[in-house]
């Protein structure tokens, strides 16, 4: 059985600012934190 060569394993690209855990993401989260508390406390 050949090894499949054609699909691309991307270790060495630089990861995308909007992935899972990135800052774009932390920043909606806490967005969405901060509006449930005031909306809470109002």
């Amino acid at each position: 059985m050949a090894h499949d060569s054609t699909h691309d394993h991307g270790h060495d690209s630089e990861p995308e600012q909007n992935e899972i855990g990135g800052p774009v993401t932390f920043a909606v989260i806490l967005f969405g934190l901060l509006v449930t508390v005031i909306a809470f406390l109002a």
